[in-house]
């Protein structure tokens, strides 16, 4: 941030008191009772996160601090770290900077704050309690904006996966259990770093892919082709033979995609918890976790599988993916997140030839990469807004978009380009993926202790509880005890799920 010209003073009351660039930051007669009387009308006992921004001189410390509910968070922006390193010699400020529950994000972090942290660590029922000091709201008030934006985009992705939970929680317990079998396949950690410096192709099934689809044609051993589910029957009809292909939705329809057509050399990346079907669709297979349970059931009999971030669409998995196994450049293609020319999907997919209308499917209006405005949804923006994030937060990796469509509007430059330029070096992506598929020994005790579990209700080991978190978080929210009638269902449905899976797999 800019350096601001800070003028300190003794104020009336005999406190220190500010000046910055000649503008008042507290009152001239008494800074502390002022911010007293600011903080008082905030209902600062009932937050379990709060947001400060204008830290100043610290008086707001005490303030805070002394109302806080022992688990709560307070970060703090300050934007002027001049600022900040002067509030250290105001005694005032003291307590709250040696307490644990304060994090201080200063100067140029402030604009990458939201790029690393998603809300992390919150919970569905967390307050958030935004306080901005008006000084510090003025003097920045471009970066506040901006912050506030990003802090929404934040809450917008929190609030579309706890609705995703509502709705799919069941769906992916039911396909978890009866996906058991395949446990035995791989973690897809056995990837990570094996592709250093490889490049990788991206490729999703946006409208855009028509137009470059043909190019990928025979540099299948000049990089690494990992293909989105949709993106697998343009491919295909293309003549092209990915070397990888990514699922990750759980729903029968989504399975569709994949169903009947995998190539017996394409190995499959699948979510553990997509339908069953697509599973059956592949000869070989990495499995890949979202963090939910039964992971952590399958974790304590040794067989867990890693988590990759997906943020509500398997693309944004594909780019965690790429990203880990070590990648670069990464090229992206088919990536419009939006109905260019005003339809949904490449040619070839399961729903070509489908009626669709963008103007009824899109409520909003973006510029694409040449600032025409297209057609989206609040959903694709959030996942064009995440591989954003992605692309920050690991500035060490070179990415391309070479789509030639759609709204993500950085690194842009033609396939052409991206292939001519860094994919001229053979590579033999097949042997690496055939030297690390390497089978997992699994164990029916993890089934027989969950049906244990929630035959008897146990409560010592915690899968339960984790259980209930995912196939009842409604009734959990809304209050419901452990013995109620609407949890009592869940827990025979799901007792019933794990003998099934238990009598499949014996």
């Amino acid at each position: 941030m800019v350096a601001d010209d800070l003028t300190v003073f003794t104020s009336r009351s005999g406190l220190p008191t500010l000046k910055v660039n000649g503008m008042p930051y507290y009152s001239e007669y008494d800074p502390l009772r002022e911010v007293t009387r600011f903080f008082t009308r905030l209902p600062i006992e009932n937050a379990h996160v709060i947001f400060m921004f204008g830290w100043g001189l610290g008086y707001c410390g005490d303030a805070i601090q002394r109302r806080l509910k022992p688990s709560a968070r307070v970060i703090v922006f300050e934007p002027n770290a001049g600022l900040f390193n002067l509030s250290r010699t105001n005694t005032r400020s003291h307590t709250a900077l040696r307490d644990s529950r304060f994090e201080f994000v200063v100067g140029d972090r402030i604009c990458r704050f939201f790029d690393t942290w998603a809300l992390e660590g919150c919970r569905e029922t967390d307050k958030f309690l935004w306080i901005e000091w008006p000084a510090s709201a003025t003097l920045h008030a471009e970066l506040l904006d901006f912050l506030k934006a990003a802090f929404k985009t934040r809450l917008r992705d929190k609030a579309g996966n706890l609705l995703t939970h509502f709705e799919r929680g069941g769906l992916y317990f039911e396909n978890a259990l009866g996906n058991f079998q395949y446990q035995t396949s791989p973690d897809v950690r056995s990837l990570f770093g094996r592709f250093t410096d490889i490049p990788l192709v991206l490729v999703s099934a946006g409208p855009s892919l028509d137009r470059n689809i043909e190019q990928l044609r025979g540099v299948r051993d000049r990089c690494f082709i990992l293909a989105v589910d949709t993106a697998l029957r343009p491919l295909l009809a293309a003549g092209v033979t990915p070397h990888a292909v990514i699922a990750a939705d759980p729903s029968e329809l989504n399975a569709r995609h994949v169903r009947g057509i995998v190539p017996e050399s394409v190995y499959m990346i699948a979510e553990q918890a997509v339908h069953p079907s697509a599973f059956a669709a592949a000869r070989q297979h990495f499995l890949f976790g979202l963090g939910l349970f039964p992971d952590p059931l399958f974790a304590k009999f040794g067989f867990g599988k890693t988590a990759l971030d997906v943020w509500g669409s398997v693309s944004t998995a594909a780019l965690d993916l790429a990203c880990r196994i070590g990648s670069n450049p990464i090229i992206f293609v088919g990536q419009d997140f939006a109905y260019s020319w005003g339809r949904d999907y490449a040619s070839h997919t399961i729903y070509h030839g489908a009626p669709f209308s963008a103007e009824a499917a899109g409520p909003l209006v973006e510029p694409d990469i040449w600032g025409n405005p297209v057609r989206t949804t609040e959903n694709l923006v959030a996942y064009r807004d995440a591989f954003i994030r992605k692309m920050r937060q690991r500035p060490e990796l070179r990415f391309i978009n070479a789509t030639e469509g759609g709204i993500l509007r950085e690194n842009n430059h033609s396939l052409e380009f991206a292939l001519r330029q860094f994919c001229q070096r053979k590579v033999d992506v097949t042997t690496r993926l055939r030297d690390f598929h390497r089978p997992q020994r699994i164990s029916s005790r993890a089934l027989e202790h969950l049906l244990d579990v929630l035959k008897f209700r146990r409560q010592h080991c915690g899968c339960l509880h984790s259980f209930l978190e995912l196939v009842a978080k409604q009734e959990l929210l809304l209050g419901s005890s452990s013995d109620s009638p609407a949890i009592a269902r869940k827990i025979n449905w799901g007792m019933e799920k794990t003998q099934l899976a238990l009598e499949q797999f014996g």
